[in-house]
């Protein structure tokens, strides 16, 4: 099989369809382009998200926070709890698992969150350390939330630039292949690891209360965001098919819209991969049919964004304008992520 994420098809036919009925009490379970469990706790709910690090080298207790974190954040909601397993290959050494507790507790800090517990072991089955985290926020009853999938005609926003996570491992992990690049846009693209958290913009997106003051069947208050969906593994392409795909709509991207820096750009022709297609953790998408709204209150916490495309109707595909030759061409499901090519 191909290393990474399954496919779409292999997602819906090896794993979903084998799972347990859900009981009454879990609002949101498994489903492809669902990163979150929604559990109903009678006042409260609590939302749930796993992510494995496997790519992230000795970088990964820096970016298992995020990655879990990232999606309780793309929910609109705060992340309180965190729980980390680490199994490190018997190649390592004491000083490389404190580091990755160490690096992880730094990051924890910064976005107060609690390290609540986890597992710690050296095996044989790894050759390099996979580090996995599960996540947890609670919110009350009168908190908004997302509607939970996009909306024909709704503007699909991206915060920050692409390419963010996968430019600072590349520059971690792959520096031999990028000697010939400028010394200070190697420390710039180093320093990415203080932009890989997303949760300001999930929070300032989740306080946001719809126009409209419409509630979901469940009675909760809806966000201004229809849906948010942190970028990953797949890249901001691949992120925004499973809105689409899960929203059953289709989809638009205008890839001239999309930011780019210069570092991200020049790492990505010297690895020979595609930044659209590349692990991004520090950027959301966010669906929303108040667009304005949604600019403006990140533009007060001090996050860029920008519109990148648009929602369509299901029969009306998946389509994509090509940066470099404004052609438009079909927006493919997501793949294994271009980090694992190098």
């Amino acid at each position: 099989m191909k290393i990474g994420k399954l496919s779409n098809e292999q997602l819906s036919k090896l794993v979903l369809s084998r799972l347990p009925a859900l009981s009454s009490s879990t609002v949101v379970g498994a489903d492809i382009g669902a990163d979150c469990a929604w559990i109903d706790l009678g006042n409260q709910m609590m939302v749930i998200s796993s992510d494995p690090i496997t790519a992230g080298g000795m970088e990964s207790g820096t970016l298992t926070i995020h990655v879990s974190c990232n999606d309780i954040a793309a929910c609109g909601v705060k992340p309180a709890g965190i729980l980390i397993d680490i199994i490190a290959p018997p190649s390592c050494d004491e000083n490389d698992i404190s580091r990755i507790v160490e690096d992880a507790s730094n990051e924890a800090r910064k976005i107060g969150v609690d390290i609540v517990g986890g597992h710690t072991e050296v095996s044989e089955s790894v050759n390099t350390f996979v580090v996995i985290s599960t996540a947890f926020g609670l919110i009350s009853k009168d908190h908004p939330v997302p509607l939970g999938r996009a909306l024909q005609g709704d503007s699909l926003i991206l915060t920050k630039t692409c390419g963010i996570e996968g430019s600072y491992i590349a520059v971690k992990e792959h520096a031999s292949k990028l000697s010939s690049l400028p010394s200070e846009m190697i420390l710039r693209a180093e320093g990415y690891s203080s932009m890989i958290s997303v949760v300001p913009e999930g929070v300032i997106c989740g306080e946001l209360e719809a126009s409209s003051g419409k509630s979901n069947d469940r009675g909760y208050k809806l966000c201004a965001a229809d849906l948010l969906h942190d970028v990953t593994e797949g890249g901001v392409l691949g992120a925004a098919y499973e809105m689409a795909h899960i929203s059953d709509l289709g989809l638009y991207v205008d890839e001239r819209l999309i930011p780019i820096t210069e570092e991200t750009q020049k790492i990505c022709e010297t690895l020979n991969i595609n930044p659209f297609r590349l692990i991004s953790s520090g950027s959301m998408l966010i669906a929303s049919s108040e667009p304005e709204r949604i600019l403006e209150a990140l533009k007060d916490g001090g996050v860029d964004a920008c519109v990148i495309g648009r929602f369509m109707s299901k029969e009306e595909g998946f389509i994509r304008i090509d940066k470099l030759t404004g052609e438009e061409l079909e927006l493919t499901p997501p793949e294994a992520d271009e980090l694992y090519g190098m």
